[in-house]
């Protein structure tokens, strides 16, 4: 698939950079990046929603990164760089990096999905043929990112009771 169709482009140097999210719901999370300008692919994984990042350069993916964990103040994201074979870890928390975990240890309970993206095994194009159901794209202007948040929103608080 192309940048055309709504799909992130591998990057040609192989450099991919993962957002691993603490919020459960990947259209919230698709709404989230659409509302900070975030471009990328969110992908529904056992573990939790992820975001592949369609500019996989560090200073893109650490904005990227700040402006989400900026969103929720005490969660963490975890952002995954990987370069030339090797994998750099960052935990980030209300808009600040707050450490750098080692990846053996970060990676150890993600989903294999992760990892397979990471090593460069598979594309994120690859891995969203066989799993159109799980794919969600950030291409949305402010406003729908908004009104997909608020949707969202109202849907967590139906189902948790509140």
């Amino acid at each position: 698939m192309t940048a055309e169709q709504g799909r992130s482009v591998p990057d040609a140097t192989g450099e991919v950079a993962v957002v691993m999210t603490p919020i459960p719901r990947a259209r919230f999370v698709a709404a989230l990046c659409g509302l900070h300008k975030v471009r990328g692919t969110v992908l529904e994984t056992s573990g939790g929603p992820i975001v592949v990042l369609d500019d996989a350069s560090e200073d893109a993916a650490v904005q990227s990164v700040r402006a989400l964990s900026g969103f929720l103040k005490g969660a963490p994201f975890l952002l995954a760089l990987a370069r030339d074979g090797q994998v750099q870890m960052q935990e980030w928390r209300g808009g600040s990096l707050t450490g750098r975990p080692a990846p053996g240890i970060a990676l150890a309970d993600s989903p294999g999905v992760v990892t397979t993206l990471l090593s460069g095994t598979q594309s994120i194009d690859q891995v969203a043929e066989t799993h159109r159901d799980k794919i969600h794209s950030t291409s949305m202007s402010r406003f729908a990112a908004y009104r997909a948040l608020l949707k969202e929103t109202k849907q967590l608080k139906k189902e948790s009771g509140a």
